[in-house]
């Protein structure tokens, strides 16, 4: 037995539908890949992935997922499977899945199976198995069809969608990956009910980065009742928010080519950084506490930056302490020269050049700002 997962092959009965509804947007096939996808809509009963197996009879299809999500999440995709349905549980979850490691198993398990490319590949489990599942699926023979089923907040308003793929390369995030779109995406929001609150604050953070891009009102928008209310409701509407500012911008700049894309970086240089830097030292730090922190970071960064000149000192800082009491840190930060080293490595700076996504008032990032080791110290020294 592969000591990455574990292969089962189960045949599929029937049951009852689902009771709960779900967001779906489909997306275009490959040759496709970054037109623009419709809007999400409620779909109770995976009834666009029933209609996608239905017409496109794919020669074989494959569940992916991890002890969490094949114990709480599985049961209610089961019912609406076709017979022969192979499942591959991952042993491990959380960030540590993202790895060479594990897409040669996946891959070695395409191979065993005999998978073409008229197969479909469903990963069923929040951004690390989306981006995982999505990455090995579009590099096997150049590109085999997959669906996501995301299955935490963080994943269903920012990871699932956007047609990238990617796993960590040497202690660096994203260091691999492609652009390739699923041919769908199922968003059940009743899957939030299995998660703890750290969880949720996880996904809340990117939920806020889009926000804090995206709308000029950015700051008076009450973050904190949505959180402490956890009404269903206003998840929903969330993350349809998400997801409808995520494809604009997508469908503006597909490849990160340019420059609108880059705008949902925002975070996500220094909060990389931390995050790879958590990765090494083996600290329990989550995606979305390392962004919300590089939020507040970006946020005081476009304070003290002179190529932002509608903010003054201090505007940002009503917002960064909602971050803080939001999305704690649950580690101390290391200090700057030890970050500005992974910062260094990111993806998308030009040469010796850091650059960084800055926001000259809620509403209005600027990309491709570059900044020195001594900003970044002054901002750390500045938070609020």
């Amino acid at each position: 037995m592969c000591p990455w997962f574990e292969s089962r092959w189960y045949h599929i009965t029937k049951t009852s539908g689902l009771r709960s509804a779900c967001f779906i947007s489909d997306l275009f096939p490959m040759k496709a890949v970054f037109a623009q996808s419709p809007e999400p809509h409620i779909d109770p009963l995976f009834e666009s992935l029933r209609k996608w197996l239905g017409q496109h009879t794919p020669t074989s299809v494959v569940v992916v997922t991890d002890p969490m999500t094949e114990k709480w999440c599985l049961p209610a995709l089961n019912p609406h499977l076709p017979p022969g349905t192979q499942f591959l549980r991952l042993g491990q979850h959380g960030e540590k899945i993202k790895s060479i490691e594990h897409t040669h198993a996946l891959w070695d398990s395409f191979e065993g199976m005999g998978m073409d490319r008229h197969g479909l590949v469903i990963a069923l489990g929040g951004g690390t198995i989306t981006d995982l599942t999505a990455f090995a699926s579009s590099t096997y023979l150049r590109g085999v069809h997959f669906w996501l089923i995301p299955t935490t907040l963080l994943a269903m308003v920012d990871a699932a969608v956007g047609g990238k793929t990617g796993i960590n390369f040497r202690g660096l995030k994203n260091r691999l990956g492609t652009f390739a779109s699923p041919v769908g995406i199922s968003i059940h929001t009743a899957f939030l009910d299995t998660l703890n609150a750290r969880e949720m604050s996880n996904g809340w953070a990117e939920h806020i980065k889009h926000t804090l891009i995206a709308s000029e009102e950015a700051a008076q928008l009450p973050w904190e009742d949505t959180m402490r209310n956890a009404q269903p409701q206003a998840f929903e509407e969330a993350i349809l928010y998400s997801i409808g500012i995520k494809s604009n911008i997508v469908g503006q700049d597909p490849t990160e080519t340019k420059g609108a894309r880059k705008t949902l970086n925002f975070g996500h240089t220094t909060g990389h950084a931390l995050e790879a830097w958590a990765m090494g030292q083996s600290i329990d730090l989550k995606h979305g506490e390392a962004v919300a922190w590089g939020m507040r970071i970006a946020l005081k960064l476009s304070e003290l930056n002179e190529s932002c000149p509608n903010c003054a000192s201090g505007d940002f800082d009503g917002v960064s302490r909602s971050l803080m009491e939001l999305i704690p840190l649950p580690c101390n930060v290391p200090d700057a020269p030890v970050l500005w080293e992974f910062m260094r490595s990111d993806k998308k700076n030009e040469g010796d050049q850091v650059k960084v996504v800055l926001l000259d008032g809620p509403g209005r990032p600027k990309f491709d700002q570059e900044v020195t080791l001594t900003d970044l110290e002054q901002a750390i020294l500045q938070l609020p």
